[in-house]
């Protein structure tokens, strides 16, 4: 009789732990540290962290899936997810060459991109078409991703480069490596605060020349994606999803702004 409650005991603890102890583990693909949207704990035990991380990891705990994320640079993301390694990918856009033919999920990040000067340069950027000749310092595939008046802009210009560590971009900037750089508004501020040793005291000047960019998950398979945007849809309408992106932006300043929107 005794070992009678004891196996019922555990078949009813096994059913009341089930989606704890049994629910899915994927792999996602994200890029390196661009804080706040993604930080990455180098060197330590410490979960991977940011607003952009948060909001796929809860959207999908509401699924029962576990999610595992592998920090790399962006070009390598595409690539682990072309060769299979991983069951999807963060920040992408439609058009990607490396995610056609693949279930892609509803938008769930916005980038806000701007093109930064130092405000003691005077530099005139009111358009797309202004940065041609000048000294840039852009994010890793920025010419993919700001469309193609960009892209042509930078096929004509020597002087671009591209850098996948923002906190570099940012540091090179201030000392005046570089005239102009271009990423998210909310990764400049949080880096201006955040680093040190660095005179970025310096006053700057915002261009607003780019549509907001709103980015998708690619995924190997449709169950999954379709899993992650049911959870994307629940924590946006309960208001969790702006709660997370505000535990994570309180503090920091608003940008200046100048200038309006060319488009792409």
């Amino acid at each position: 009789m005794k070992l009678h409650f004891v196996l019922i005991y555990f078949i009813i603890s096994s059913i009341l732990l089930s989606d704890s102890v049994f629910c899915e583990q994927i792999k996602l693909s994200v890029g390196l540290t661009v804080a706040p949207y993604v930080i990455n704990f180098h060197n330590s035990d410490q979960e991977i962290s940011g607003f952009e991380v948060d909001i796929v990891r809860e959207s999908f705990a509401l699924k029962g899936y576990e999610v595992k994320f592998i920090p790399q640079p962006l070009k390598r993301t595409k690539l682990s997810f072309n060769e299979k390694q991983v069951d999807g990918v963060l920040t992408i856009k439609k058009h990607y060459p490396q995610v056609k033919g693949t279930f892609l999920s509803d938008d769930y990040i916005t980038y806000h991109n701007v093109a930064v000067t130092l405000a003691g340069e005077n530099m005139n950027i009111d358009s797309i078409n202004d940065l041609a000749g000048k000294k840039i310092i852009a994010f890793q595939q920025a010419q993919f991703a700001l469309g193609k008046k960009f892209q042509a802009m930078v096929n004509e210009n020597p002087d671009y480069m591209e850098m996948a560590s923002q906190e570099n971009q940012i540091g090179m900037f201030f000392y005046k490596r570089t005239e102009v750089i271009i990423l998210d508004d909310l990764i400049f501020k949080y880096y201006k605060i955040k680093l040190k040793n660095i005179p970025t005291e310096q006053a700057v000047t915002f261009h607003d020349i780019f549509e907001k960019s709103s980015y998708k998950i690619a995924f190997q398979k449709q169950k999954v994606r379709d899993a992650f945007n049911q959870g994307l849809k629940t924590i946006r309408s309960s208001g969790r999803y702006n709660k997370i992106i505000k535990s994570y932006i309180q503090g920091l300043q608003p940008a200046e702004t100048l200038n309006s929107i060319d488009g792409n």
